[in-house]
């Protein structure tokens, strides 16, 4: 049996810092932070030079939508085999010391690719086996970050810290794919790689200067499979989060996906390049950041359930509206409003499940929660890639916009998932 796990000691900051600056008044929790907004920074930076990689490497524009499903999918299946397994990890080992495996696995993945695309050697299939080592990396990063939060804060700021994680996400969001545009046009696309292989520095450093976080103590040590069943076993008991996991999973299927394929909608719909490509994305990261920041500074402390549920349908309506746009500046203001939606529904899920999930089980199923969105995700833009490649991206757009705001009409109409605090 596993023994319940103590509370984090926490050096605890003054109240007055705690009520100034939250979250942030913890060192560690800081630490991580400033680190993550680096190397979040060079992550977009490098999705944007990927993106664009790959849709030049493709044969013809309209096929472009297709190959970048296929990187997707590349990234999904070491998501779906590893992340049940990396939960129960988590709960076991020191998470500070797996943190720092996972991102030096990551970094050497972009300087890889960095070096290929620099020689001139780069093919499709080298994006794809990149993208599936840093994607099996990160199925062990997720859920390992996402249960280190709890130790790095007191309960009160837990929902604070949960908004700024995703704010240390999407901030970067705003300035790295424009950083991204302008250094592809004057630099080249390795330049981008070699950023972000060197980005992840700044976390490996702040791990570093942080204290070991030591596993859970464990009195009869039942294996991880078993306890990766146990994960996947208390999910299924439980009919709310079993609804947010089910919205969760048609969320990144059919909606989230989007921001993969915005190098192709750049390319083959606005008809720009990369400068245009990163203000899309830019445009989307800004929405984004608005989202995060509304869940870190206002909390939203009543009504969760309700607010995850309404972000649902409004990200669904705004990704069916996208679909009706091909200038610049009307898909960039879609893109504000469709990022802002799909942060406040992550963030209303993520933070439900972090609140009512016990503290020793939180790895294992946040490991679920993170095979849902990166494993889902990617297979979603391979699966839209698809339909667009035989219809065209607006259309598959437009059915999966409305597919997103049926489903949550019809979670509308769940009690327990409304009543949900």
């Amino acid at each position: 049996m596993l023994a319940e796990e103590s509370p984090p000691r926490l050096e605890l900051p003054s109240p007055h810092a705690r009520v100034r600056f939250g979250a942030l008044a913890y060192r560690e929790f800081r630490l991580l932070w400033f680190g993550l907004l680096v190397s979040n920074t060079g992550s977009w930076m490098q999705l944007l030079a990927q993106g664009w990689l790959v849709v030049e490497l493709a044969p013809s524009v309209t096929s472009g939508a297709f190959y970048l499903g296929l990187v997707g999918f590349a990234r999904a299946i070491p998501v779906f085999a590893l992340s049940g397994i990396a939960g129960a990890i988590a709960d076991r080992v020191d998470r500070r010391r797996l943190l720092f495996f996972t991102n030096l696995v990551m970094g050497a993945s972009a300087l890889a690719l960095g070096l290929l695309v620099a020689a001139h050697s780069v093919r499709i299939w080298h994006v794809m086996l990149m993208a599936a080592i840093s994607s099996a990396a990160a199925a062990f990063d997720a859920p390992t970050r996402q249960s280190l939060v709890p130790h790095l804060v007191a309960p009160r700021e837990l929902m604070n810290a949960i908004g700024l994680n995703s704010a240390a996400f999407n901030g970067p969001a705003v300035v790295g794919p424009a950083i991204g545009g302008v250094i592809v046009g004057a630099l080249g696309l390795s330049t981008c790689f070699f950023l972000n292989a060197a980005s992840y520095i700044a976390v490996i450093a702040a791990l570093a200067l942080m204290a070991p976080k030591p596993p859970i103590h464990v009195d009869d040590r039942t294996g991880v499979w078993k306890e990766m069943v146990e994960g996947f076993r208390y999910v299924r008991g439980d009919p709310a989060v079993v609804w947010i996991m089910g919205l969760s999973a048609l969320f990144a299927l059919v909606c989230r996906p989007y921001i993969q394929l915005m190098p192709a909608f750049a390319k083959a719909v606005v008809h720009g390049g990369p400068s245009q490509l990163g203000l899309l994305l830019a445009a989307a990261g800004a929405g984004a950041l608005a989202g995060a920041l509304a869940v870190a500074l206002v909390g939203f402390r009543r009504n969760r359930g309700i607010l995850m549920i309404a972000s649902c349908a409004a990200a669904g309506l705004m990704l069916a509206l996208l679909s009706t746009t091909s200038a610049l500046l009307p898909a960039a203001l879609t893109l504000v409003l469709l990022g802002a939606a799909v942060m406040l529904f992550m963030g209303m899920a993520n933070t439900l499940l972090q609140t009512y999930t016990p503290l020793e089980m939180r790895g294992r199923v946040m490991s679920i929660y993170t095979m849902i969105f990166l494993g889902m995700m990617p297979l979603g833009s391979w699966l839209l890639g698809s339909a667009a490649s035989l219809a065209s991206l607006p259309a598959a757009f437009t059915a999966a916009g409305i597919i997103v705001a049926a489903v949550a009409a019809v979670a509308s109409s769940r009690r327990s998932l409304r009543e949900l605090a």
